[in-house]
């Protein structure tokens, strides 16, 4: 979960002080969990999604679904369509469907 925030830290190119005085706890605290040695806390996290409403919460956790909870996002996942699926078969024939 560290990388994860570290990546998020970086998109919002955010200093570590300055995320630790923006949720109100200590610049130690953030090192430690920045540096792999300390897991967040449940207070950790409530105060980091309270100050930073956009960061989903699911992918700072698991990892599952995208970074931010942005409607862009989500449109862009609604625009994609399936161009085309290959079926490979056990005898090395294939065939490949349009849609």
């Amino acid at each position: 979960m560290y990388e994860r925030l570290k990546n998020w830290m970086e998109s919002e190119n955010l200093k570590p002080s300055v995320l630790a005085d923006t949720i109100g706890v200590n610049r130690a605290t953030i090192s430690h969990i920045l540096s792999g040695r300390n897991k967040p806390s449940i207070d950790f996290l409530a105060k980091l999604l309270s100050a930073y409403p956009n960061i989903n919460a699911n992918w700072l956790i698991s990892g599952i679904g995208y970074m931010q909870n942005d409607i862009k996002q989500k449109e862009v996942v609604s625009i994609k369509k399936i161009g085309k699926v290959v079926v490979f078969y056990d005898d090395n024939s294939f065939e490949q469907l349009n849609s």
